[in-house]
């Protein structure tokens, strides 16, 4: 595998498609990246119009991106292609691209929602032609190959070292530090109103300021953070809160490595992926609800060597799921793959 094509909306630091570009990299790889915001802008803008525009003639608009896409294969002819935005990728491109190597596509969303977002006809249509389908449940794993997927893998996110490491302040601004957007399903606003009367920090987009419905939240988000300040945030506070989007509740997200990756205790809502990532008590703290959530905080708060505790040990632990590693396994996947293309050996991350 020495050449590898790398599909994906931006790159953006911090993205998916950037970080896994500096880990094939890091590898040795010669790689490539084709991003649908250099592409064609407009598919991926956030103005009114264009988002209109893309709902009525989406499949039309990204026909000229997928021949740019296709291309650019032709001329860098990639041992192996990993896609991470999915969602404007026609399945004959998929078909084009494996004329020169292996396609694995990693959901970084759940592919099987009916969020127009996740998944669409090119998405479903797609399904039955990737070589490899990387997703972060153990679950969709299993529901992926219902659906007809030729290899369904349990491919966690990862810890990014490079840019996300203690930080600790010793004498941290806040209890509890929250780094997330606001989410239509207000699961966030109930979670974070229970614990509105400690020094809670917030930062996000400004839905926070003009939808969120709770008072005791208004006016305290603090904006956007990028993504190389997650470090002097989350070393300003005693613990870091992960809540998850309702796509999430079968797996995890990201923020499950980013937290405990800079030395601060990771309290988080509880999913069995999770459970199998950081033991419970020992390397992160759960709750399953707002109760359970200010309930933990307030005897936290009281045993400020438990929470140095469980930070160290969940810091260890997420050192164990470094870009590194998930570089490895993708490697290890493409040279089981190329010498036995015609196994059905199911590939579970262990």
């Amino acid at each position: 595998m020495k050449k590898v094509l790398i599909v994906g909306q931006t790159l953006e630091l911090g993205r998916t498609e950037e970080l896994y570009g500096r880990g094939f990299s890091a590898l040795g790889c010669e790689v490539q990246h084709f991003t649908w915001h250099e592409a064609a802008p407009s598919l991926v803008s956030g103005l009114l119009w264009d988002k209109v525009t893309w709902r009525l003639a989406w499949q039309l608009r990204a026909k000229t991106a997928n021949q740019k896409l296709v291309e650019i294969g032709n001329q860098f002819q990639p041992d192996l292609t990993v896609v991470t935005s999915p969602d404007l990728l026609a399945p004959s491109s998929i078909q084009a691209l494996q004329q020169h190597g292996l396609v694995f596509v990693f959901f970084t969303d759940n592919p099987l929602d009916a969020h127009h977002t996740h998944s669409n006809s090119w998405v479903k249509g797609g399904l039955i032609l990737w070589d490899a389908a990387l997703i972060w449940s153990r679950e969709l794993v299993e529901r992926l190959t219902e659906n007809n997927v030729k290899k369904a893998v349990f491919h966690p996110f990862c810890s990014d070292v490079e840019y996300h490491f203690p930080k600790k302040q010793s004498n941290p601004a806040y209890d509890v530090a929250f780094i997330g957007n606001w989410d239509a399903s207000r699961k966030r606003e109930q979670y974070l109103k229970a614990i509105a009367d400690y020094k809670l920090g917030l930062w996000g987009s400004n839905y926070w300021n003009t939808h969120c419905q709770e008072p005791a939240l208004k006016n305290l988000c603090q904006g956007m953070c990028s993504y190389a300040e997650i470090p002097e945030i989350l070393g300003s506070a005693k613990m870091g809160l992960n809540i998850l989007r309702p796509q999430n509740e079968e797996g995890h997200n990201i923020r499950t490595f980013e937290i405990p990756a800079t030395q601060t205790l990771m309290l988080s809502e509880r999913s069995r992926e999770l459970l199998n990532l950081f033991v419970e008590d020992k390397e992160a703290v759960y709750f399953s609800n707002p109760e359970e959530l200010r309930n933990k905080v307030a005897y936290l708060l009281q045993k400020p060597e438990k929470i140095k505790f469980i930070a160290q040990a969940g810091y260890h632990q997420a050192l164990k799921h470094k870009i590194a590693d998930r570089i490895t396994e993708i490697a290890n996947l493409y040279q089981q793959l190329k010498s036995s293309p015609s196994s059905d050996v199911k590939v579970l991350h262990s």
